[in-house]
């Protein structure tokens, strides 16, 4: 569907869901440490102390858990003129601990004494689960990223925080970087055996408001620089992804269809304008769980060429095309810090003169780049109502919609200092009521990937037959569930109540299709 009234996206497909980008920034380790010397002359200081003077001689900083080191406990520790790695060694005195040097921070952590346990013997992974939390409040930190330190693998957290991660069993001391907007990022060493959940806890990173005020610049101008550097600030060449997606669509609180599947996208070049993304499914299933209460029934059309027309830099929506200030107001709302990032955090509105459908929301520009990171919107929640047959193929007569909200979320990662579309998210929330009836049903649409692999400049093939069809229906598609399905993919955990759909979910109502 096309319009041009609309707020809408450059290209074929109308926003129909919530559109989210996950970012990953990669970051590369060096086995060894810096060369630097380092003079103390402690007497009952705390290791913390220790550590602390180390940093003000030679400028790195010192992550470690606190159950291998005690920080607290007093040494007297003298030594002279010496190389970093062995005031480390003499100041621990524990031949299991090493260390790992990422960008301006040394991580210490213990070596694995043991190997890790593949899931299967069929399934060539460790698996490790967990929850990320805000570290004051306990509150759980949704979409999250988590990435392997040092590969292109990576995953996210669900809407409760919680994660399940893939290892290769040829990383003896695998770590993972767990990251999120506004937060410190977090490196998190792999200890086996894994025994329990982990539990992750993040902590806010605020920004001096000296440092906003300085940095404060004109909204519209930093835009208009953004949207010029794309070309270099995105991929140039073509790429091989791998991506987990999922769909579902719920009447009520009751789920009526749930899809997913792990797909193989040949990513076209962000300056290409004739070049499209190509996808085909490696694997997938579905639950489909339709009462005799259901009179109505939704079924999303199209949810996988969607999300990948949803990269909103492949796909520019109308806020970011040259002529933005024709149809919108920015504000300059905060800076936020992302990993070792500054963030320009800029609001937009549609013009009150403007009747049309357009969007609001907010851009994520990375300070010095000016790359985008993310971008949160939706369709105005004052004129989306106006509009009842935006997000319908089609429809009975005997039926009344009423559009409640489209909500749309993406983010980039990094990878050789260019960015690509890591996560799309989209949701549509309606009421819809039979002819005739009093009571509606409130039915919510959902769908999102997340790229879980890439292969950067390197081009995929395939095949015109293995095409995702724009037209396909994923819920049509074979489900059976069973934990070990996926294999070696890595995929969003499924939230606790859509768990407990699946998990109660009754013969009778699955419908397996050869």
């Amino acid at each position: 569907m096309s319009f041009t009234s609309r707020g809408c996206l450059s290209g074929h497909l109308c926003l129909t869901l919530f559109l989210l980008i996950v970012l990953f920034i990669p970051l590369r380790s060096q086995e060894t440490l810096p060369s630097a010397r380092v003079t103390i002359s402690s007497r009952n200081k705390t290791i913390n102390q220790v550590l602390d003077e180390i940093t003000l001689q030679t400028g790195y900083h010192f992550t470690f858990d606190a159950s291998i080191i005690n920080g607290k406990q007093k040494v007297q520790f003298i030594v002279t003129h010496l190389q970093l790695r062995h005031v480390l060694d003499s100041l621990l005195s524990d031949p299991q601990i090493d260390y790992r040097t990422i960008d301006k921070n040394i991580i210490i952590y213990r070596k694995n004494e043991s190997a890790p346990t593949p899931i299967s013997s069929t399934i060539d992974r460790a698996l490790i689960r967990g929850r990320v939390v805000d570290r004051r409040s306990g509150k759980a930190l949704s979409y999250a990223t988590i990435a392997l330190l040092e590969t292109s693998l990576g995953s996210i957290t669900n809407q409760q925080g919680e994660f399940s991660f893939k290892l290769p069993m040829n990383l003896p001391d695998p770590m993972l970087v767990i990251s999120f907007m506004g937060y410190k990022s977090l490196v998190y060493p792999v200890t086996y055996p894994v025994e329990k959940e982990l539990e992750i806890r993040l902590e806010k990173e605020l920004i001096p408001l000296q440092e906003v005020i300085i940095r404060y610049t004109d909204p519209v101008q930093l835009l208009h620089e953004a949207i010029r550097r794309i070309p270099e600030n995105y991929l140039d060449d073509h790429s091989t992804m791998t991506a987990f997606y999922r769909e579902s669509v719920k009447r009520n609180d009751h789920c009526m269809l749930y899809s997913e599947a792990v797909l193989n996208v040949a990513k076209a070049p962000y300056a290409s304008l004739t070049s499209r993304d190509q996808v085909s499914i490696l694997k997938r299933r579905k639950i489909y769980d339709v009462n005799t209460e259901d009179t109505v029934l939704i079924k999303l059309r199209s949810g996988i060429p969607t999300s990948l027309n949803l990269d909103a830099i492949k796909n520019r929506p109308d806020f970011l095309e040259d002529d933005f200030t024709d149809r919108y107001n920015l504000d300059f709302t905060d800076m936020m810090s992302y990993g070792d990032h500054l963030v320009y955090v800029i609001s937009f509105q549609q013009k009150k003169e403007i009747p049309d459908l357009l969007f609001r929301g907010t851009l994520y520009l990375e300070q010095e780049s000016l790359a985008l990171l993310a971008v949160d919107f939706e369709f105005n929640p004052d004129l989306i109502q106006k509009e009842p047959g935006l997000f319908l193929v089609s429809s009975s007569p005997n039926i009344r919609i009423r559009p409640m909200m489209a909500k749309y979320h993406v983010d980039y990662r990094s990878v050789n200092e260019r960015y690509y579309v890591s996560q799309v998210r989209a949701v549509l929330e309606m009421k819809i009521r039979k002819r005739r009836k009093w009571i509606s049903s409130r039915y919510k649409i959902f769908i999102e990937m997340a790229i879980t692999d890439l292969i950067p400049n390197q081009r995929l093939r395939i095949d015109r037959s293995d095409r995702v069809s724009r037209n396909i229906v994923l819920a049509d598609e074979p489900f059976q569930f069973d934990p070990l399905f996926w294999g070696i993919h890595n995929t969003i955990k499924p939230e606790a109540s859509l768990m407990e759909s699946i998990q109660k979910l009754d013969h009778s109502s699955q419908e397996i299709i050869e």
